[in-house]
């Protein structure tokens, strides 16, 4: 009897080794999504919003082919939403973010927050300085292993204008 354990063990031995090599090749690399890439991603999409950017192009790397927005109780695409701000005679900009509750898995986060906003515009009345606070939240995916924006929700609860 204690040659037929034996026996079991030689040929149980290199099928455990191979099964445990089989599960951890089929596992993938990928690490989890941090709070920090979350935050960066914030402030590259914002910096690419702003008007000290040219073009605005790169936003296109920082969302997915089916992103769309909620704003101004609109839905838009990033052309249309772009197409919108470029209506607006921005001089100045400037955005703060606050408030984050991120919850992260492997592949995505969910993001709510509090973004206050300041513009100089050039409106019909003259220079004015418009304050905002809004609150966010975002859906965030890994796409060919980069961040994107799939969906951003914006919702106005503050507003003021200033002549200046």
């Amino acid at each position: 009897m204690n040659q037929m354990h034996y026996i079991k063990g030689i040929f149980m031995v290199p099928f455990f080794i191979l099964s445990l090599v089989a599960m951890t090749s089929c596992s993938t690399s990928t690490s989890s999504i941090t709070e920090q890439e979350v935050k960066d991603l914030f402030n590259s999409f914002f910096y690419e919003l702003s008007v000290d950017t040219e073009g605005r192009d790169g936003v296109y790397e920082l969302i997915t082919s089916d992103y769309y927005l909620f704003e101004n109780e609109k839905k838009y695409s990033m052309p249309e939403f772009l197409d919108f701000i470029a209506t607006i005679d921005i001089v100045d900009d400037n955005w703060m973010f606050s408030d984050f509750d991120i919850s992260i898995d492997e592949n995505s986060a969910h993001v709510t927050l509090k973004n206050t906003g300041r513009f100089i515009v050039n409106a019909e009345s003259g220079r004015q300085q418009l304050d905002y606070d809004w609150l966010e939240s975002a859906y965030i995916v890994r796409e060919d292993g980069e961040l994107k924006f799939k969906f951003y929700f914006s919702d106005t609860v503050y507003m003021t204008a200033t002549d200046l």
